[in-house]
C-alpha cells in the first residue's frame, strides 16, 4: 500500500503546485497588463515620474508573481514531482519548458528595473519608450508570455479544456499588445502614426505573434482569433481608462485586417500559403484598413501644451514625421512592398517557435486531427 500511496501523494502535490503556478502567474499577468496601460496615461497626464510610482508597482508585482510561479514549478519538479509536457533542464534545475521560459522572462524584466534607475541617473529623466533599460523590460515580457503560451498547452496545466483555449487566447492578444507596445510613440498617440515607418513596425512584430498562433494552436482562423484577442484586449483597456479619466493609449492598430488577410489565403492553400504571399497579404489589408482610417477619422494635429517640454518636443518630432510621409501619398504603398518580406519573416519565425513550443499533447493532436 505505501508503494501505491507514495505516487499518488506526490501526483497531488504536482497537481496543487501546478494549480498554484496557474494562479499566481494568471494574477500576475493582469497586473502587469494594468499598469503597462496605466503607465502610459501617467506619463501622458505627469509626464515622468520617479521609478516608485503606482502603474510601476504594479508591472513589477506582476512580473514578481511570475517569477514565485516559475519558482514553485521548478522547486517543486527538482524534489520529485513529476514534469508535465516537455522539459527544460540545466544541471540540476528542471521545470516544464513554458514555466521556466515564464522565469526567465520575469528575471530580465526585474533586472531592467535597476537597470532603469542607473540610466535615468546617468542621463535625466526620458519620455521615450526606445531606452535600452525599457527594451530589456520589454523583452522579458514577450518572454515570459511565450512561455505562458507553452504553458497553456493541453496537458501542462491542471485546467479545464474551455479555460485553457481562454487563457492561451489571451495570451495571445498580450503578445500583440506588447508588440504594439514597442511601437514608442505610435502605441502612444495616433497622430505620430505617419505612413511609411510606422506600418513597417507592425508588418515586422505583430505577424511574428500570428505565426506563433498558427503554430501553438491550429486551426482556420488561428491568426484572426489572436487578432481579435488583442483588438477587445485593447479596446478593454482604453474604455477602462477613459472612463476613469485617465487619458488612454492611442487606438488600437487594425491588426485584425491583416490577420483574417492570412487566414483566407491560408485557407486556400496551395502557392497562395507561401510565406511571402501571407505576408504580403497581411501588409497590404492591414495598410489599407490604416489608409482609410487616417484619411477619414485623421486625428487632430497637435495644439502644444504637452505635460512636460521634452514632452512637447518628442511630440512635434513625431508630428513633422507624419507630415513629411502623409498617408495619402506614395508612401503606404511603399511601405506595403518594403513591409512583405518583414511580415513573411516574422511569419515564418513565428511558426518555428509555435512548433517547438507545442506539448506532446498539442503534437498528438495536430498528427491525429
Amino acid at each position: 500500500m505505501a508503494t501505491i500511496a507514495l505516487p499518488l501523494r506526490r501526483r497531488a502535490a504536482g497537481i496543487t503546485a501546478l494549480w498554484s503556478a496557474l494562479v499566481v502567474g494568471t494574477i500576475g499577468t493582469f497586473l502587469s497588463w494594468f499598469g503597462s496601460g496605466w503607465d502610459v496615461s501617467w506619463h501622458r497626464i505627469y509626464g515622468r515620474d520617479t521609478f516608485w510610482t503606482t502603474p510601476h508597482l504594479f508591472i513589477y508585482t506582476g512580473v514578481t508573481l511570475w517569477g514565485i510561479a516559475a519558482l514553485v514549478a521548478t522547486v517543486t519538479a527538482m524534489r520529485g514531482r513529476p514534469i508535465s509536457g516537455r522539459a527544460l533542464a540545466i544541471g540540476p534545475i528542471r521545470a516544464e519548458l513554458g514555466l521556466a521560459l515564464v522565469g526567465v522572462g520575469a528575471l530580465v524584466t526585474i533586472l531592467a528595473g535597476p537597470f532603469d534607475n542607473l540610466w535615468h541617473s546617468l542621463y535625466g529623466r526620458d519620455v521615450d519608450i526606445w531606452s535600452p533599460p525599457h527594451l530589456a523590460g520589454i523583452l522579458g515580457g514577450a518572454i515570459g508570455l511565450v512561455g505562458w503560451v507553452s504553458a497553456y498547452g493541453r496537458g501542462v496545466l491542471p485546467v479545464s479544456e474551455p479555460v485553457r483555449q481562454v487563457l492561451r487566447l489571451a495570451t495571445f492578444g498580450n503578445l500583440c499588445a506588447v508588440s504594439v507596445f514597442a511601437l514608442n510613440f505610435y502605441y502612444v498617440t495616433a497622430v505620430a502614426r505617419e505612413a511609411f515607418f510606422y506600418p513597417l513596425l507592425v508588418s515586422a512584430l505583430i505577424p511574428l505573434v500570428l505565426g506563433l498562433a498558427i503554430a501553438a494552436s491550429p486551426g482556420r482562423w488561428s491568426a484572426s482569433v489572436a487578432a481579435l484577442a488583442y483588438t477587445v484586449i485593447a479596446l478593454g483597456g482604453y474604455a477602462l481608462l477613459a472612463a476613469s479619466g485617465w487619458r488612454p493609449p492611442a487606438f488600437p492598430p487594425l491588426v485584425l485586417a491583416g490577420a483574417l488577410a492570412i487566414d483566407a489565403l491560408r485557407a486556400r492553400g496551395g502557392r497562395w500559403a507561401h510565406p511571402l504571399a501571407l505576408g504580403a497579404a497581411f501588409t497590404f489589408a492591414f495598410i489599407s484598413a490604416e489608409f482609410v482610417r487616417m484619411v477619414l477619422f485623421g486625428p487632430p494635429a497637435p495644439t502644444g501644451g504637452a505635460d512636460t517640454d521634452r514632452l512637447t518636443v518628442l511630440l512635434m518630432q513625431y508630428y513633422e514625421q507624419t507630415i513629411a510621409r502623409p498617408w495619402l501619398s506614395a508612401w503606404p504603398i511603399l511601405a506595403a512592398i518594403v513591409g512583405a518580406p518583414l511580415a513573411a519573416a516574422g511569419l515564418a519565425l513565428g511558426q518555428r517557435i509555435g512548433a517547438r513550443l507545442r506539448s506532446d499533447l498539442d503534437s498528438e493532436a495536430l498528427a491525429h486531427p
